[in-house]
């Protein structure tokens, strides 16, 4: 299916424009100082402000490549999608700056990849912005993650991080300074016109589909609203790979079942691949952050089962009109329950505490009890505020009363008054100092 949608066009004329425009508003983008983990965030009257910091040239600061609400860079503060992102680590694959910068044309040329808005020189790597056109709506965050995602997975050669897909993630701030080698970082606008966000998928393998059709059509792109059975799915999968990316991280690499947890990641990631090359890519990277990594070749089979056991269950969940289904007799693995992944991995209370979809009815529970606290204090919190305002209100009342009263009998007493306002006669002592 296709549809043209038509989308106002704007452009870029400076590289702020990509996170900061009349066109995004919404929310505050932030910055992050690495070395005291201090976060300053940035709307669109704050603009000047951003670009002092960035001349200021300090040392390890990063850009967030979304807007939040003010004071909190998570998934669940997200106010507005603003650019897709994808961090090249060239120098970890023994490739030169120049030379990936040339393979990069060549696979915009080929149509594998967009062409980027920015190119952001990292200092040892490169980073490209794609900017999206008046934002994108937090609910897309599981398309724009599958678009990074799908990108990774073309640039996977030239040391794309394929954890670098959350939606919370920075990248460095335009003329900071690279803490590790003391080189500036500078940027290049490489495309003026941004992008819709249904021209950045159209380069990707379409969710319902496993393959890339042969060639692209110009003019036309693929539905963006699928069927909610694709949508949870991808949803799920984009959530729970950044999960185990995560508890990864939380272990410090020291994981004990490494194999399980290659075959669920490698599994998970297939379905957002659907690419078997770039799903042993992703799990030869995982497997690198191990703190006794496997062999090569066993990764490279666990990750190539696991992609196999993923497509036989994405051509039946095809088959069902993206229907879930529960049989066990057809003998296809579909995707593990949280409960089976959290068991099979041991993961515990404080990790699920840290994690988006990896937890058990516990956390379910404390989370929908603070989900529910939050509402009732902001519910308070408006009723105090009124409460507020109406005493405010019957405080300018009396005292236009008394004022009233004194200026027909001056000589009336505190307990007159009183009476007539029916407070007290304290009451009436409080007022007219008021007056």
């Amino acid at each position: 299916m296709a549809f043209l949608l038509q989308v106002q066009e704007t452009y870029i004329e400076e590289w702020h424009d990509c996170y900061l425009s009349e066109s995004k508003k919404t929310g505050f983008v932030c910055t992050l100082q690495l070395a005291n983990k201090k976060h300053r965030f940035y709307g669109l009257n704050d603009l000047d402000a951003l670009l002092k910091e960035a001349k200021k040239r300090k040392t390890d600061v990063y850009l967030s490549l979304n807007a939040f609400e003010y004071g909190s860079r998570t998934t669940k503060t997200l106010k507005q999608i603003r650019n897709i992102g994808v961090d090249l680590d060239c120098y970890k694959v023994n490739v030169s700056v120049p030379k990936a910068l040339e393979e990069i044309k060549q696979l915009i040329i080929k149509g594998k990849i967009p062409n980027p808005n920015l190119v952001i020189f990292s200092g040892r790597g490169l980073q490209l912005i794609y900017s999206i056109s008046g934002g994108a709506a937090p609910a897309m965050a599981f398309l724009t993650q599958y678009i990074t995602t799908q990108y990774i997975a073309e640039l996977k050669h030239l040391g794309a991080d394929t954890a670098a897909t959350d939606v919370t993630r920075v990248f460095r701030l335009p003329y900071s300074i690279n803490g590790r080698n003391g080189k500036q970082v500078t940027v290049e606008i490489w495309r003026t016109l941004e992008y819709s966000l249904e021209e950045l998928y159209s380069y990707c393998t379409p969710l319902e589909r496993r393959r890339k059709p042969v060639k692209r059509r110009k003019g036309t792109v693929s539905i963006l609203t699928p069927k909610s059975g694709l949508k949870t799915l991808y949803s799920l999968n984009t959530a729970r790979k950044n999960d185990l990316e995560l508890l990864v991280t939380l272990r410090n690499g020291d994981i004990e079942k490494r194999n399980v947890l290659t075959y669920i990641y490698a599994y998970t990631v297939a379905l957002i691949l659907k690419n078997k090359q770039a799903t042993i890519d992703f799990a030869l990277q995982l497997n690198d952050r191990f703190q006794e990594p496997q062999k090569a070749s066993e990764v490279k089979r666990t990750a190539g089962n696991a992609y196999d056991d993923a497509m036989e269950f994405f051509d039946e969940f095809q088959k069902r009109d993206f229907r879930m289904w529960y049989s066990t007799r057809d003998g296809i693995k579909r995707p593990m329950k949280n409960e089976t992944i959290i068991e099979e991995l041991e993961i515990t209370p404080e990790e699920m505490q840290q994690m988006t979809t990896l937890i058990d009815d516990n956390e379910k529970q404390k989370r929908d009890t603070e989900r529910k606290r939050k509402k009732r204090r902001e519910k308070g919190m408006l009723q105090r505020d009124e409460y507020i305002k109406q005493q405010h209100d019957k405080t300018d009342d009396k005292l236009f009363k008394l004022q009233e009263l004194l200026e027909k009998n001056p000589k009336a007493t505190n307990k007159e008054l009183a009476a007539i306002l029916g407070v007290s006669i304290r009451r009436v002592q409080q007022l007219k100092k008021e007056l």
